[in-house]
């Protein structure tokens, strides 16, 4: 009996298989930046909550929630002209989470209007930018401590979104390319 009770447990032994559990590098994200991020998920979910309320239009915000919800629109609408003119040259992004122009003599040389939309576009996108990192600092005292890793959370976030081949200043202030 014993023997028997060997070699059946010989048999499920042999039969079973070790799998080496998948390990995923997620990159050098601290919490803090992780919740930066689940909070800016949470402000442009609600900016598609809002913007696709239907009914009778009851729905009441504050004006300061207002402006953070124009702000998400106003990026979702500048995103294309923001990667087009990433994609020239013209725009990079800088360690403050922030557009910043990569060379401003090469944008000079521009024709007028494209220039001038292209200065409209660049400021736009930083308020919009501004507003939105503002307004998750005010709301969570732990970022009123840290308020430069929200910065450097949003500047990871659109640097990962940001085409190949585009600028964006080191952790040393020189333009690179990505």
């Amino acid at each position: 009996m014993k023997q028997i009770l060997l070699f059946i447990t010989l048999i499920v032994l042999s039969s079973c298989t070790v799998r080496i559990p998948d390990i995923k590098i997620t990159g050098e994200k601290t919490a803090l930046e992780n919740q930066v991020m689940g909070d800016y998920a949470k402000i442009k979910e609600d900016a598609w909550m809002i913007a696709s309320e239907r009914g009778s239009g009851d729905l009441k915000i504050t004006a300061d929630r207002r402006d953070v919800v124009e702000a998400v629109r106003d990026r979702e609408f500048l995103k294309d002209d923001v990667t087009e003119l990433k994609l020239k040259g013209l725009l990079g992004e800088n360690q403050n989470g922030l557009l910043e122009i990569v060379d401003r003599d090469e944008l000079e040389k521009l024709d007028k209007v494209f220039r001038e939309n292209a200065v409209r576009v660049y400021e736009k996108e930083n308020k919009a930018r501004t507003l939105i990192m503002k307004r998750i600092i005010e709301t969570d005292a732990k970022y009123n401590a840290a308020p430069e890793e929200v910065y450097s959370s949003f500047f990871n976030m659109n640097l990962s979104e940001s085409p190949d081949k585009t600028y964006y200043r080191n952790k040393k202030g020189v333009w690179t390319r990505k």
